[in-house]
């Protein structure tokens, strides 16, 4: 009876992205859960993200260097974002956020809200960047029509 309560508790609480069995809150500090997908390459699947209110968080279904998560994200940033002195930042921020790279499970946040992108890993603070040409650009990541990664709506309950 107790574990049906948990998983009932739990599934008040937050949504499953089903193909890499990542849970997601349904709020958090980010605001609310709008979207859910899974970047992938190739076959294999990279990372699971969820879009909120205000940024994205992502949980790593496979480990990667720092080096090569960074580049991967500005590569994906850097054609949407005019402001180059902001993308270099931001992959400095990257970089020295993920001393040990990206280790699978891990989870990345990224605040898009009030004109600076900030970086959290695992839920503490690494920085952030200050540009509102930033905080559009990694948006238009994962929403524009190029997105690396199609997001399914999650409805409000």
């Amino acid at each position: 009876m107790r574990l049906l309560l948990l998983l009932v508790a739990t599934s008040v609480h937050a949504v499953k992205e089903r193909s890499t069995g990542f849970d997601f809150p349904k709020k958090n500090k980010l605001g609310a859960l709008r979207g859910l997908g899974v970047r992938t390459k190739g076959p294999i699947k990279v990372y699971a993200v969820g879009r909120y209110d205000k940024g994205f968080l992502l949980k790593m279904k496979m480990g990667v260097g720092a080096e090569k998560m960074s580049n991967a994200l500005v590569d994906a940033v850097k054609p949407r974002c005019s402001d180059n002195a902001a993308v270099d930042q931001f992959k400095e921020l990257m970089v020295s956020g993920l001393p040990d790279g990206c280790k699978k499970g891990m989870e990345l946040g990224f605040d898009t809200s009030g004109g600076k992108l900030g970086l959290t890993v695992n839920g503490r603070g690494r920085g952030s960047v200050s540009s509102r040409k930033l905080c559009g650009a990694f948006e238009g990541v994962y929403t524009d029509s190029k997105a690396v990664c199609k997001l399914n709506a999650v409805e409000d309950e």
